[in-house]
């Protein structure tokens, strides 16, 4: 995938192209009541502890960065928050 920055209006259409997978998000920035508008996609796994432990061996992760894990399921609702 070449894209890894997306709008949070984008998501739907992310969902729809990694059906079945954990999505490990990094929010970027948030509205004023805190729900995310910008995400980078870390990367993508079938298996949700995985991407565990991608993040927890990530040389760039830190406490300051807000992260979401989010299962892409095309036939629910995209809701970010």
């Amino acid at each position: 995938m070449e894209k890894s920055i997306f709008e949070a209006t984008e998501m739907a259409a992310l969902y729809h192209q990694l059906p079945g997978n954990w999505l490990l998000l990094e929010v970027l920035e948030t509205d004023a009541k805190g729900q995310a508008l910008k995400l980078k996609l870390i990367n993508y796994s079938n298996d949700k502890d995985s991407l565990r432990d991608y993040l927890m061996e990530d040389a760039d992760w830190n406490w300051n960065k807000k992260y979401i894990f989010v299962l892409a399921d095309p036939n629910k609702p995209c809701e970010l928050q």
